[in-house]
């Protein structure tokens, strides 16, 4: 009958769909229209409170907060040293290239769960990385490119695209200090670096993510204490579209560094 007719049309459906990426993927899918070209934006790590979007630092001491962060960034980079088990008799198996690929940051310097990701010392280290998209793969700026829109002395290297973070007014650009970048393989005060080999992602194989998403450890080194810090994290491509209204290509939080030390000196008259 009629539940007969719903159920072979519903084996039909799902014989056609596929079970580990969506059918239309990239410029084919609904997320590119005529106004808004396809453009991945940032995400970062660790995420704040739901209802907040601030990124909290207690210099010289460990409180809860600091280990939440700590503790969740430790959970999120579990993954990248984790490798996926084939199962027995599986008809798919993981692809080769996906399985063997990892991930690492040669010298994460004191981003690491030793060093409490700067948490404890007033230099809070944040995760950057691109919203996953299957089959995007992001274009490095040609060398024709109008560059003036990357920070200064930031080389973009013609294998990765840059990312970086700034203030995102100028109060916010007065008081957010240095910010050290630890990339693949390289450390710099510029900018990171995504580099173009990781793309693009494909979906899932078996039903399990074993795409190790490349990320850049913003670090900042000496933003003002006590003082909340609006900061805008970007990446650098040709094909990525930068919107600030509408959040395209970057991603957002405040930094807020709590140092009772400074702020009792200054309540007592003190520099």
């Amino acid at each position: 009958g009629l539940a007969g007719f719903f159920c072979a049309m519903l084996a039909v459906f799902m014989a056609f769909t596929p079970r580990d990426h969506p059918y239309y993927t990239n410029h084919d899918s609904r997320m590119e229209t005529r106004s808004n070209p396809l453009s991945p934006g940032l995400g970062f790590r660790p995420q704040p409170e739901v209802d907040r979007n601030i990124i909290e630092a207690d210099k010289g001491r460990i409180t809860n907060t600091t280990k939440r962060y700590t503790t969740s960034l430790d959970q999120y980079l579990r993954v990248y040293y984790w490798t996926p088990q084939v199962k027995q008799g599986s008809s798919r198996n993981v692809n080769n290239e996906d399985k063997i690929r990892n991930f690492r940051i040669n010298n994460p310097g004191e981003c690491t769960i030793s060093r409490n990701f700067g948490y404890t010392t007033g230099q809070p280290c944040v995760l950057i990385k691109m919203n996953k998209i299957v089959s995007f793969i992001p274009e490095p700026l040609d060398a024709k490119a109008d560059k003036s829109e990357l920070p200064e002395r930031c080389q973009q290297r013609d294998d990765a695209i840059a990312v970086a973070c700034q203030g995102e007014y100028p109060a916010d650009i007065d008081n957010i200090g240095q910010i050290r970048y630890y990339s693949e393989d390289n450390i710099l005060d510029t900018c990171g670096s995504l580099k173009k080999s990781w793309f693009p992602y494909t979906g899932k194989q078996n039903r399990t993510d074993v795409y190790q998403a490349p990320y850049v450890w913003a670090q900042f080194l000496n933003p003002k204490p006590n003082v909340l810090i609006n900061v805008i994290c970007r990446a650098y491509a040709e094909n990525i579209d930068f919107d600030k209204k509408t959040g395209r290509g970057l991603t957002r939080f405040q930094i807020y560094v709590n140092d009772e030390r400074r702020r009792s000196s200054q309540n007592a008259g003190e520099i």
